[in-house]
């Protein structure tokens, strides 16, 4: 348990703290002052799930064996996960000595067919599957996939609960991903996935249809927009929907005939592809230059607007920052940060 001993300075005592120490897999492990289990554990180069570290992604969740965890630690588990003491590794600054395991055992993960893929572009590929039971899920929330080896990457909804009877993701294959690789090339139709979920805020809040809706996704930041699209439409939406898809090349937006039909439909709906640059595509009804410098320079005023970001966590944070300029409530912001593996380690190792 942690303990301190004070006395001055002309005094023969020094300050002595007494850390607490993390056990996992039967090795013992000295935590750092206001250090997390999980900042403990990769300090020690111990190679465990992680992603976000900001309690958002569940990814990092663990078993407390013995010992006390702290409130935070559980804020946003669900009562059985708590009751199974569950906890989020990334938010547990042990106030004692704490024993820890994996969850594997105990069954967080579920099993999901995929019933079909396709590749709507060079570098990304549907996958749709299926549960056993239903899963109770929001348009634009998020699910975590492991791989047979125990890798584990968060993948956003597209899907629509009320109109689709399947799970619909879309995987942008990253240069050295694991599990983005994998997905796009090894799994197949008829494969069984193990998913976690769903998580995330970012969904269409209901009881808001006269309000004006400004959405920037960039890269496959646009399948959880497009989802909570589809639902602000099933709700009878009739505030102004601006959507914005960024990418650097034409190639890249690849629901392009698919949204522009969809909004083509709807009076209150504006769709605007953008690319950094023209490609060998013809540049026709496609904006030149950043998505977010786009929907910005069309929305100066953004009072009482609700705003959805999904993408590049640079484009995020950035539009975040900038929305607020242009007068939205930090309130009405509602993000999805696709924070990919390698960045996680150069940030945060």
């Amino acid at each position: 348990m942690r303990a301190a001993v004070f006395a001055s300075k002309n005094s023969r005592f020094s300050e002595v703290i007494l850390l607490s120490v993390v056990t996992y897999k039967d090795s013992r492990y000295e935590a750092d002052q206001d250090e997390s289990v999980l900042d403990v554990l990769l300090r020690h180069n111990v190679d465990i799930p992680f992603a976000c570290k900001a309690g958002v992604c569940h990814v990092c969740v663990m078993r407390c064996q013995q010992g006390d965890l702290p409130a935070t630690s559980i804020e946003g588990l669900k009562d059985s996960e708590v009751a199974h003491d569950y906890f989020l590794s990334c938010q547990c600054v042990p106030e004692g000595n704490l024993n820890v395991s994996d969850v594997d055992e105990y069954g967080i993960f579920t099993q999901a067919k995929v019933i079909s893929k396709d590749y709507p572009s060079g570098e990304v590929c549907r996958i749709k599957l299926r549960t056993a039971t239903d899963l109770y899920y929001r348009a634009g929330q998020f699910i975590n996939l492991r791989m047979p080896v125990g890798e584990i990457r968060s993948y956003s909804l597209a899907s629509l609960p009320t109109q689709d009877d399947f799970l619909e993701l879309h995987i942008k294959r990253m240069h050295n991903g694991v599990v983005s690789n994998w997905l796009y090339e090894k799994v197949q139709t008829g494969d069984t996935l193990e998913i976690q979920g769903p998580f995330g805020d970012c969904y269409y809040m209901p009881g808001n249809i006269e309000k004006d809706m400004l959405m920037i996704g960039t890269g496959t930041g646009i399948a959880p927009l497009a989802g909570i699209l589809r639902e602000a439409i099933e709700s009878g939406h009739r505030g102004l929907i601006n959507l914005y898809h960024g990418e650097r090349d034409p190639s890249g937006l690849y629901l392009n005939s698919e949204l522009s039909e969809l909004v083509a439909r709807h009076s209150n709906i504006q769709y605007f592809p953008c690319a950094d640059s023209s490609g060998d595509l013809d540049m026709t009804d496609i904006h030149h230059g950043r998505a977010s410098e786009v929907a910005f320079a069309n929305s100066p005023n953004l009072n009482g607007c609700s705003i959805y970001l999904c993408g590049s966590p640079s484009m995020v944070d950035e539009s975040s920052n900038q929305a607020q300029l242009n007068g939205a409530d930090l309130n009405n912001i509602y993000a999805d940060s696709f924070v990919t593996k390698d960045l996680r380690l150069g940030k945060e190792r």
